[in-house]
């Protein structure tokens, strides 16, 4: 096996250079988050058969500095420049790459300088690719299976490079990736159920955790929302797995409302979290719901409890269309998007038919919750959208309606980075929703911790 030296202060550049001159051309990599290190090694002449390096690391001309220290030892060894911002870019001393993310390239340049074919290099068969949130991948401290990476918004199967291996400790770099905004790291299609099996089994031990604290319980509760998701999505029917996580998330999310007892908290605690938008908004609609029925006159326990079912389930068809595009928000915007596929488009308009149909077989479904999903987005049939919001539905699914588009406008403002203002909001939900019965609803809200 060929052994080199690796220069970059970019860790997911040096993830997936690792994974794939493994993979393909059997190179294995040193790599140097710092220039004085990697200087350091190629003093003591270890950096082996080829140096690759960023252009510029840590504000430094890595390229320069490297060349410099290699023509005062009279060293020659194939130097690989990836990026133009080096003063020895594009000249003869190196072999410059362009700075974007290609691995195919990398490849063929690694190839040609360590003398193997494309005959040699072996032919891999490439999975079809199942995206996982990075929120389930934090339930592991290794990576189940070999995870990947999307570099691109194509969708062909080159796009996808590997990060990890199998039994690699994970756990900094997830919370590395989350930083950087990403959201969906990627698997095997074929090994989809065997890993959210896996993570199930982690997520429940959490949850029966009495010591966990409000933040380690938002991101636990948002495991599990996850792999019901998951679960259903592949399945689309209940089944004894999915009955026991989703009535320990029900159960835990009671214990965050506690815990956080004011609307503003507790967006700010799951927005620190970095939570997905159908988990945030399964909370807070929550929340709000549970305020709203406590306040009106024909409220009761049995309502609340009622609607904390169906905001768990009523929007989890969903789940594996925000999975794929998680730069989306806001359902209704979905149908419109050119990014999603006719038959995504198609689960968007019925996703809440599917989710009415599938908790008619939960066990002891609270009676009514079917009908409320149905109808949370104000039509009779659970298809579609509607811009006319009428009094032919159930009052616990204007309820529901009510609490979504709270919600909607909390997140809105914090988009917009400006303070969300509990009036304003009252008044925006007036003027949309004209019907007696939805503002005698909305007037509950005036009175919401906040």
């Amino acid at each position: 096996m060929a052994h080199g030296l690796l220069v970059s202060d970019h860790h997911l550049i040096n993830d997936i250079y690792h994974f794939n001159l493994k993979a393909y051309v059997d190179l294995g990599l040193t790599t140097k988050v710092s220039l004085d290190e990697a200087l350091k090694v190629i003093e003591l002449d270890a950096f082996g058969d080829i140096i690759i390096t960023l252009s510029q690391v840590g504000e430094r001309d890595a390229g320069l500095e490297i060349i410099e220290l290699l023509d005062k030892k009279g060293i020659e060894v194939p130097v690989i420049v990836v990026g133009e911002k080096s003063k020895v870019s594009n000249t003869s001393k190196v072999s410059t790459l362009p700075a974007n993310l290609n691995i195919p390239l990398i490849v063929k340049r690694c190839a040609e300088i360590l003398g193997i074919t494309a005959q040699d290099m072996i032919a891999k068969s490439v999975p079809d690719f199942y995206p996982i949130p990075l929120t389930l991948l934090e339930a592991f401290s290794e990576a189940p299976c070999a995870v990947f990476v999307k570099t691109s918004r194509s969708t062909s199967n080159d796009d996808f490079v590997q990060v990890f291996e199998k039994g690699t400790s994970i756990k900094a770099k997830v919370s590395y990736y989350k930083e950087k905004g990403v959201s969906n790291l990627f698997i095997p299609s074929g090994l989809r159920l065997e890993v959210v099996n896996e993570a199930s089994k982690i997520v429940m031990g959490l949850l029966d955790d009495p010591n966990l604290d409000a933040s380690q319980r938002v991101k636990v509760t948002e495991q599990g929302y996850d792999i019901v998701g998951g679960l259903l999505g592949e399945a689309k029917e209940v089944t004894p797995q999915v009955v026991e996580i989703s009535k320990k998330c029900m159960d835990s999310v009671k214990t965050i409302i506690q815990e956080v007892p004011r609307a503003k908290n507790l967006l700010m605690s799951m927005l620190e979290n970095k939570t997905g938008y159908l988990y945030l908004h399964s909370v807070m609609g929550t929340y709000v719901a549970r305020h709203i029925v406590n306040e009106i006159s024909w409220g009761s326990e049995e309502h609340a409890e009622k609607l904390s079912f169906v905001f768990f389930f009523h929007d989890m068809f969903l789940a594996p269309v925000f999975a794929r595009h998680p730069e989306l928000q806001f359902e209704e915007d979905l149908v419109f998007h050119d990014s999603l596929s006719e038959r995504e488009k198609e689960v968007v308009i019925n996703h809440a038919r599917l989710a009415s149909e599938m908790v008619k077989t939960f066990p002891r479904c609270p009676m009514g919750a079917d009908a409320i999903i149905l109808q949370h987005h104000g039509t009779t049939n659970g298809m579609g959208f509607t811009l006319d919001y009428k009094d032919d539905i159930s009052p616990l699914a204007k309820v529901l309606i009510i609490s979504d588009a709270f919600v909607e406008e909390l997140i809105r403002c914090k988009n917009e980075i400006r303070d969300p203002l509990l009036g304003d909001i009252v008044t925006l939900l007036h003027k949309r929703f004209t019907k007696h019965t939805y503002k005698k609803i909305i007037n509950c809200l005036d009175s919401i911790s906040f």
